[in-house]
């Protein structure tokens, strides 16, 4: 049930959540690329900021807002569970998520709609 991302998937701005091939936006893909390197330990919003727009000069002004739109996508993509918000702080790829935490909270994702069908 962990998520993953190979090179060539990366080029086409996919990843994998069980069995589904998902596909992501540009910036979904780096923020999903960034949050696998760094697994297990948390990013915060302005490391993913300082990730997605390296140079200043390109920064939205809102980025902050930017930045929660494209992790509420993407954690909608591959599941709730598997993206962790750390309150006031960032976001953290979990890739062994506890199912029975994500069914209790109602959150879903490819791997619940799997247990569904089975």
């Amino acid at each position: 049930m962990a998520v993953s991302m190979t090179w060539p998937q990366f080029l086409r701005r996919e990843c994998t959540v069980a069995q589904f091939t998902l596909k992501l936006t540009d910036y979904e893909a780096e923020a999903l690329l960034f949050l696998m390197l760094r697994c297990p330990c948390p990013v915060s919003k302005e490391d993913l900021i300082e990730w997605l727009w390296p140079d200043p000069a390109l920064e939205p002004e809102f980025t902050e807002n930017m930045v929660y739109q494209v992790m509420r996508r993407l954690r909608a993509k591959v599941g709730e569970f598997h993206i962790a918000s750390r309150v006031n702080f960032g976001y953290r790829l979990m890739q062994e998520p506890d199912p029975a935490r994500g069914r209790q909270r109602g959150k879903r994702g490819p791997a619940h709609e799997l247990q569904m069908a089975a």
